[in-house]
């Protein structure tokens, strides 16, 4: 279990956004390790963990993009079900507020990684100490 450094682009809701954005980071040699967006009220936040953070700011404030920094939890846990359920369950038991979550999985593996914002990043941690 890891916290991991976010970058969270703030973005007008257009078409063509997330590939301006994504080709600018690949031209630049930057690789995407975590990826969510999403829109409300026409704008829309792009989540992502890059493989260098510091770098890919610089060629994101090249673009003309609002961007916040956060840390999160990143986790790689076992591909089975309930797992996602007992995740939650504990740090709900721990007052810990999910503020957000995304998760991958590759076909085949036994493993996913999941993402968590969250209200208290330390407390997270202890609470799902051994999963």
């Amino acid at each position: 279990m890891a916290k991991a450094r976010q970058i969270t682009l703030w973005v007008e809701s257009t078409p063509g956004q997330l590939g301006r954005i994504t080709r600018a980071l690949g031209e630049a040699k930057i690789n995407i390790t975590g990826c969510i967006a999403y829109s409300a009220a026409g704008e829309s936040a792009i989540r992502l963990q890059v493989s260098s953070p510091p770098k890919a700011k610089k060629v994101l404030e090249g673009l003309g993009v609002r961007i916040t920094e956060e840390e999160v939890m990143r986790l790689t846990v076992s591909d089975k079900p309930g797992v996602l359920g007992e995740l939650g369950t504990r740090l709900g038991q721990s007052n810990i507020n999910i503020e957000y979550a995304y998760a991958s999985v590759t076909k085949g593996s036994r493993k996913a990684d999941v993402v968590l914002g969250v209200s208290d990043l330390a407390g997270a941690a202890k609470a799902l100490r051994g999963l």
